[in-house]
């Protein structure tokens, strides 16, 4: 099985340490935030946290730490999770720095894309709110036609381009999973996604959001393509951490990919410090990986 670290809440020259770490334990790759920003005060909140979280939490620019992270290490895959795309005005902008990281690691960049949960972000990007689901689809449709052979053109409803070339490339399609929970949003995960970047949830809930997203799948024709599973485990009924046994059973229910984290959540507190999140990490891989 794969297993992934989720960094988060973590300043960038801890991250990449913690990342160093995955790699010498063995994890297939690490994931990081994304946000612009976080208003001081907002009548908003994350809709799937128990509680609003603190709004001076540190998200690293989501392509620059990644770049740090694929060139500190060999082997270690880095990850989006999730990108706000309908809030990124530019997809030139997203295609050339995602096709970047992937030609500088030897292909080990994949992009988590969702709509997110927080209005003041598309306010401050002048994008409307109302508009975030059909403009991430067709973002997701630009990103795949910059990375393909070129030149490219799009006539859609928020872009619109003539035949174009956005050098460099990469040499092979970057995987763009969707963070997705309600069941509508799952459905859409499988009609355009190449994977699912679940959030942490419930072994009892996975099978229904397995079914969700293979509804869609069907429904798009898109059976026969690869499709990854990400998701991570939350504590059992008991309180308990989820055991090696727990993740088996959900690989059983089609799960390919394990993200463990964010280790505040795991945790159950709102800010760990470093050597909290390297014990957790160390704990971690002695009682599930080992």
């Amino acid at each position: 099985m794969q297993y992934w670290l989720h960094i988060h809440n973590t300043p960038p020259e801890q991250g990449l340490a913690l990342a160093e770490l995955a790699e010498q334990i063995g994890f297939e790759g690490v994931l990081g935030d994304d946000h612009w920003f976080l208003p001081a005060g907002s009548v908003d909140h994350d809709p799937n946290e128990r509680a609003p979280l603190p709004m001076d939490y540190v998200f690293p620019d989501i392509f620059a730490f990644g770049g740090a992270v694929l060139a500190r290490t060999t082997r270690l895959k880095f990850g989006s999770c999730i990108m706000v795309l309908a809030n990124r005005t530019n997809p030139f902008l997203v295609a050339k720095a995602a096709a970047t990281l992937a030609r500088i690691s030897d292909d080990r960049f994949v992009m988590g894309v969702g709509t997110g949960w927080m209005r003041d972000e598309y306010d401050m990007a002048g994008v409307d709110w109302k508009t975030r689901v059909p403009r991430t689809v067709e973002m997701m449709e630009i990103l795949r036609k910059l990375w393909g052979e070129g030149p490219v053109e799009h006539h859609g409803a928020f872009f619109d381009f003539p035949p174009t070339f956005a050098e460099p490339r990469p040499t092979q399609p970057i995987p763009i999973y969707m963070g997705s929970v309600a069941p509508a949003a799952l459905h859409r995960t499988g009609m355009v996604a190449d994977g699912w970047m679940g959030m942490t949830t419930k072994l009892s809930d996975l099978a229904g959001q397995i079914a969700l997203i293979e509804e869609g799948r069907h429904e798009a024709g898109r059976t026969h393509l690869p499709f990854q599973y990400m998701v991570g485990l939350a504590r059992n009924e008991d309180g308990s951490l989820p055991s090696r046994d727990d993740y088996h059973r959900a690989a059983e229910l089609g799960v390919t990919q394990h993200h463990v984290g964010p280790i505040d959540h795991a945790l159950g507190v709102l800010r760990s410090s470093f050597d909290d999140k390297r014990r957790f990490i160390e704990d971690f891989a002695n009682r599930v990986m080992r």
